[in-house]
């Protein structure tokens, strides 16, 4: 396990996605940046991502807030920090 690692997604068109990474852990911090104008309008309505689950050594799911479905087109960078 890294301590601090990264990468990027594209939100699915639907209410959750699951982002493999086998850095992550049951106490991992994960930071989500949005990197397009979609995505940044996404993090400001109701349907805002949040981490919903950590499944360590192999992902996350990100969840819209709402329930709702993202359009598909989202794009983000995220930055997992593991601390000791």
């Amino acid at each position: 396990i890294t301590r601090l690692s990264g990468g990027s997604f594209t939100m699915s068109a639907a209410a959750t996605k699951v982002v493999t990474d086998t850095n992550v852990t049951a106490t991992s911090i994960i930071i989500l940046m949005p990197t397009n104008a979609a995505a940044g309008t996404l993090q400001q309505s109701t349907e805002t991502l949040y981490i919903s689950a950590k499944t360590a050594g192999a992902s996350f799911t990100v969840a819209t807030a709402d329930a709702g479905s993202a359009a598909g087109s989202e794009t983000f960078d995220y930055l997992i920090y593991n601390p000791q």
